[in-house]
């Protein structure tokens, strides 16, 4: 089966704004047969719409649209989906009724647009949003709408397989997250093997190990496990701060931060992770030197002689911290994020990574490449991973 995604939005193809969407609908299809073969965006525009949907039918069985299904003038999806397949767009009257419920005497003809969906179509309720989602049969075509904001997609999009009688994953991925290792490091490591796929991120590079038969696929796995070792942090969608998060509460270890650069990303990923209150006791975010000297007992003297980035004053934060929370462990960082404020001995992108335990306080220093945002996430998983790696041993 041939999937194709058309994302709407005029903020997406004028590339203010990342789309992320089409990720997740590629995933998910891949793993339960579906080969998606295009994806196209387009702006909010009734016409461009249209054209992308009967393009994307004329290639694929079935054709997911995301965005554009909500109660703003440029919200079209809907009408574009009626010109496309020559269907009129009637009320769902249950979703409709839901509507009125929830707004009352504030409902207008825009928010009842939000219960449209074209006669005949499959509704597909949204379990977390207003915008009702539709599956329409189309002889040997499906199309498939759904609402942009991501966490409604996610929401819905298992109610569309399920619909659509593709509710097992039946193509397996096997998904590596590693970190220390650069992608033409890991190809390197890696060349032997067919049907992988590389994606690097600020938080690493992921493998993508597609199965063709189940035996050599986990003969794969093993290889992979055994050549990258420690430099594989984890499996499947698991996040640095979750891994860490386990390996805090498996040694009964507590946690504090003092930032600079990375503004309290380290201590904020810490704490995404449900039950973190149990090892995260606090962070500081010494974003000025005042607050280094103030907070964490900085040695003014340091800061004028060697700069708020440097060594020392890594190694002072990450004590300053430790000491002021009472933790078994502290990260610390220091340095230069850009997009200015680079020298020729201090380059944007140049931290210093401060990490107390129990026995001693380290610190390492790295030169980060990327953009501002980039180089924090950078900064905040090399910090992280320095904890996974300490647990781990």
């Amino acid at each position: 089966m041939k999937g194709f995604i058309v994302v709407t939005g005029t903020e997406f193809v004028d590339g203010i704004k990342p789309e992320k969407n089409s990720l997740h609908i590629a995933r998910e299809s891949l793993q339960r047969g579906i080969e998606i073969i295009g994806i196209c965006k387009t702006p909010d525009d009734i016409y461009r719409i249209e054209q992308s949907i009967r393009y994307a039918l004329d290639k694929a069985d079935i054709v997911f649209v995301t965005g554009g299904l909500g109660a703003t003038s440029d919200d079209l999806t809907r009408e574009a989906i009626q010109e496309a397949i020559g269907v009129q767009l009637i009320y769902d009257k249950e979703w409709l009724e839901k509507l009125k419920k929830e707004k009352g005497k504030d409902i207008t003809e825009k928010i009842k647009k939000l219960a449209k969906i074209p006669y005949g179509a499959v509704k597909i309720e949204n379990p977390v949003g207003s915008a009702v989602g539709f599956l329409k049969v189309l002889e040997n075509k499906v199309i498939v709408a759904l609402p942009g904001i991501p966490s409604e997609l996610k929401a819905m999009l298992p109610i569309v397989f399920e619909k659509l009688n593709l509710k097992e994953k039946t193509k397996k991925i096997h998904i590596f997250r590693t970190f220390g290792l650069s992608e033409i490091e890991i190809d390197n490591l890696l060349s032997d093997i067919d049907n992988i796929y590389l994606n690097t991120t600020p938080k690493g590079v992921d493998i993508f190990l597609k199965a063709k038969n189940q035996e050599t696929f986990q003969k794969k796995i093993e290889t992979i496990k055994k050549r990258l070792n420690i430099y594989i942090y984890a499996e499947g969608n698991t996040e640095m701060e979750e891994v860490v998060g386990k390996l805090l509460k498996e040694h009964q270890k507590t946690i504090s931060t003092a930032e600079s650069s990375t503004g309290g990303l380290i201590a904020s990923r810490l704490i995404n992770v449900p039950g973190s209150s149990s090892y995260v006791i606090g962070g500081i975010v010494a974003y000025s030197n005042e607050a280094k000297i103030e907070i964490l007992k900085i040695n003014p003297e340091h800061i004028q002689n060697y700069g708020a980035v440097s060594e020392i004053v890594a190694e002072q934060m990450a004590k300053g911290v430790k000491n002021l929370t009472k933790t078994d462990l502290a990260l610390s960082d220091t340095g230069i994020a850009g997009p200015t404020g680079g020298t020729k001995d201090k380059p944007i992108g140049l931290h210093y990574i401060g990490f107390a335990t129990e026995k001693q306080t380290k610190v390492y220093k790295e030169v980060f490449k990327g953009d501002r945002n980039d180089i924090r996430m950078q900064v905040s998983q090399y910090a992280l991973n320095l904890v996974r790696l300490y647990l781990t041993k």
